[in-house]
């Protein structure tokens, strides 16, 4: 149900022009109860004076018609609103295996005593397969008991107690109703409190147990917050192309249909994926043609395997795996063997289980939902023994300007890349422009016989070669939810998802892109690409413009199709008027901003970041609003700050290195939202308020703007000891080798600079952070302190105020 709220500012100002704590308090709030503003109708004085506030959308319209005479301030509105009860989709009663009651002593006796070496090297690969599993699940029937899956009516906090008093009530007051008793009535009443009584009870013992679970079962308490904060449940009823559905297996179809409508359908002709077919067009650096296989590798990852996940389409989940991961060891690595050496994958090891996801949007429409990709864990196994070994044969074959799906690299390394790029320009008084381009379903449309290409130009040979061409070739997928199942549809196109080897085939097929740039500089992290140079003149745009006509080109050539509606190009610069220029893709004109998202930060024109960080802090502000709704009955004070570092410190800290703010106002808007958390601790458990700094080191919180820095000099140690691949960052640090003696030995090379952007750029904050603590530290080692020496000292040092 949504919550509506109308304000009327009779104040006679208008709200955008309120200004100071009351404004700022009162935006804070409207944060913090998650509340958007509707209302656009202005009145006779063009103004807006009556708010309509939501956490829900709804239609704001003038009123044509209005009951009553007009006040010429407050014009008569209409609010349209939909208040949509969706009966969630029930769940398909089946039956499953108790997995955590089985006998797993006699399971894995049984699974050593079977002649693996006799079944797995007789027959076809798929015989074997077949074999292989009809065993397992033999073995499993009969040491693992099943039991009915059934979805309760009344919440988990409901003991039988509690449900056999409720039940009486509603007897008694159903006779009260029909008879008129009053002794009914009585005893009614009687048990209507002993059930208020009984319901707090189990409620309070549930919420303690919870709290207690934190470090023996986290699943469990993150599950209950999980709950609080969105419904999982699917509607009854689904809509698709203007096809509705009511019944469980019609919408996981529709489902089915929608997610199988994003893949390139690809003519069966060109499907073919020999490898003499490219063996001209091969030029590689690298060479691996094999992948070792060993029993004990199996059994270590069997044995580290989430216990908690889910089983995919062969029906084994994880706890199941990891009991018996000595005796499956030795029949896996026979199987894994095999099917590198004949280059065949299983069918059943292709196959994957799609739950939709809610993405945004009404939950009752189909295309408002992405797919999640659920694979057999024994592939899975299998995956992470083929992509360790490749990756570190191709490690040094990757573009080094990719940062997505890497080791050793993240949209940190990126970003930080790039606003050192163009911190460094606008110091010189020039001006930076670029070119953000975006994908349509990049990794669903990538065409097999290209990826093929790819693979063998990249130094894939032999069996691996053939194996990696059945791996991606006859690939199927099916809807699940709630015990739904939809029909088997074939993969056309695209890199496996949810896989772990699918990002790096990915990374694989756009590796040459980097032949498109003559002129101009490039990011990557995955799909998402930035294109940048100097612009300052017309010749400059062109060349910008030239590497783009190129890209377009590679696109064509290896059938990625660009989204020119979600390109988009930011100028960079100091000047007052920057430079207008339009560029273009497949002759349409990218869209021209002032500010942009990139990777989860807000990049605006004079890179100040004042937009990413009041973003950041209303996000920060809704994700605190929750916590304290939510932690209303939590009585421990470890459960509500483990849910503030993770629910909202976490937002106010993501790649900070990049925005980290150099104006006090930036930073005292940043540090508001942990002076809330602290004074709602201080009222919860009623203890005295004293000064921010003082509870933060009562209640082990670091100030904010402590913890940045430090995520500065650990990133900066990170960089130089090799724990993060960016060869480029790591060229632009320089060691301090001074002409003369001077009195405070500086480790860093900190240049001079003139201006406010370069100074607070990463580098050059990071190295005057890092020569600060050194002097006062002088254990502190630039090549081998650790990370969390780095917090300790910072610490210790901040604690020392209060001794």
């Amino acid at each position: 149900m949504s919550f509506i709220k109308w304000i009327s500012t009779e104040c006679g100002l208008e709200a955008s022009s309120v200004t100071g704590d009351y404004a700022n308090n009162f935006l804070d709030t409207i944060n913090f109860c998650a509340l958007q503003q509707f209302n656009n109708v202005q009145n006779e004085f063009n103004r807006i004076l009556d708010l309509v506030l939501c956490n829900d959308q709804v239609v704001v319209h003038k009123c044509n018609s209005p009951l009553v005479p007009e006040d010429p301030h407050h014009k008569a509105i209409c609010v349209s609103l939909s208040f949509v009860e969706l009966e969630p989709l029930p769940s398909l009663k089946r039956q499953t295996f108790c997995y955590n009651r089985g006998d797993y002593d006699k399971i894995c006796k049984d699974i050593s005593d079977v002649d693996w070496f006799l079944i797995l090297n007789n027959g076809t690969y798929e015989e074997c397969i077949t074999s292989f599993y009809n065993i397992i699940y033999d073995i499993r029937n009969k040491y693992v008991p099943l039991s009915n899956l059934t979805v309760g009516k009344y919440p988990p906090w409901y003991n039988r107690s509690l449900i056999k008093s409720l039940n009486e009530k509603f007897k008694y007051h159903k006779k009260y109703k029909k008879y008129g008793n009053l002794s009914d009535k009585f005893t009614f009443s009687f048990l209507r409190d002993k059930v208020k009584r009984l319901e707090k009870l189990c409620y309070d013992r549930y919420i303690s147990v919870i709290e207690d679970s934190i470090e023996s079962n986290p699943k469990s308490f993150w599950t209950f917050i999980k709950r609080k904060r969105k419904g999982t449940s699917f509607p009854s009823c689904m809509t698709y192309s203007n096809i509705s559905s009511t019944s469980g297996e019609q919408i996981s179809d529709l489902f089915s249909n929608y997610f199988q409508s994003t893949f390139r359908q690809c003519d069966q002709q060109s499907n073919c994926t020999h490898a003499s077919n490219f063996l001209d067009q091969s030029n590689a650096v690298s060479d691996v043609s094999s992948v070792e296989i060993s029993s004990s590798e199996i059994e270590r990852l069997l044995k580290s395997l989430d216990l908690n996940k889910s089983a995919g389409p062969d029906d084994l989940p994880a706890i199941f795996l990891s009991r018996c991961s000595k005796a499956l060891s030795i029949p896996l690595s026979l199987l894994f063997k095999r099917s590198l050496a004949e280059g065949v994958v299983p069918v059943i090891w292709k196959s994957a289980f799609i739950s939709p996801i809610h993405k945004k949007g009404p939950k009752n429409l189909v295309e408002n939902y992405r797919p999640i990709s659920k694979l057999c864990l024994i592939a899975k196994v299998f995956e992470r023994i083929v992509y360790n070994q490749v990756y570190s044969a191709l490690k040094s074959t990757f573009n080094e300007q990719q940062h997505g799906f890497l080791r050793q690299r993240s949209t940190v390394s990126n970003l930080l890349l790039f606003s050192d790029f163009i911190s460094d320009q606008m110091n010189n008084n020039n001006q930076v422009d670029a070119v953000y381009t975006d994908y349509s379903k990049a990794f669903d449309r990538i065409d097999h016989r290209m990826l093929l290409k790819k693979l063998l130009q990249s130094g894939i040979r032999g069996d691996l070669y053939r194996w990696f061409s059945s791996y991606i070739s006859n690939r199927s997928q099916a809807v699940v939810l709630n015990g739904y199942t939809s029909h088997w549809t074939c993969i056309p196109s695209g890199v496996p998802q949810g896989s772990l080897l699918g990002p790096l085939l990915f990374i694989i097929y756009i590796n040459d892109i980097g032949t498109c740039f003559r002129h101009s500089k490039y990011l990557l992290f995955a799909d998402d690409m930035k294109v940048f140079r100097v612009v300052n003149s017309p010749i400059d745009s062109s060349l910008l413009q030239d590497d783009l006509n190129r890209v377009i080109s590679y696109c064509i050539l290896n059938k990625l199709d660009i989204n020119v509606s979600k390109c988009f190009s930011v100028s960079f610069g100091r000047k007052r008027n920057l430079a207008s220029v339009s560029y273009s893709i497949y002759t349409e004109t990218i869209t021209s901003c002032n500010k942009i998202r990139d990777l989860g930060v807000i990049m605006d024109t004079k890179l100040i970041f004042g937009h990413h960080i009041e973003s950041v802090v209303n996000k920060a502000y809704r994700a605190l609003g929750f916590l304290i709704r939510s932690c209303k009955h939590f009585k421990r004070m470890k459960s509500i700050k483990m849910l503030y570092c993770a629910l909202v410190r976490s937002h106010l800290e993501y790649a900070c290195q990049v925005w980290n703010p150099h104006y006090e106002i930036y930073k005292l808007k940043l540090e508001s939202i942990q002076k809330k958390f602290i004074r709602y601790l201080c009222f919860k458990f009623k203890i005295p308020r004293i000064s921010y700094e003082f509870h933060c080191n009562q209640f082990h919180l670091l100030p904010l703007y402590i913890r940045r820095d430090a995520s500065d000099i650990a990133f900066l140690l990170k960089l130089c000891q090799n724990l993060i691949d960016c060869p480029e960052l790591l060229n632009k640090i320089n060691i301090l080798v001074p002409q003369r003696q001077i009195r405070r030995k500086l480790i860093l090379h900190v240049p001079v600079v003139h201006t406010n952007y370069r100074r607070n750029s990463f580098l050059l904050r990071a190295s005057h952070l890092f020569n600060s603590l050194a002097i006062e530290c002088s254990d502190i080692d630039l090549f081998n302190s650790d990370v969390k020496s780095i917090y300790y000292f910072l610490t210790d040092k901040f604690s020392s105020k209060f001794v």
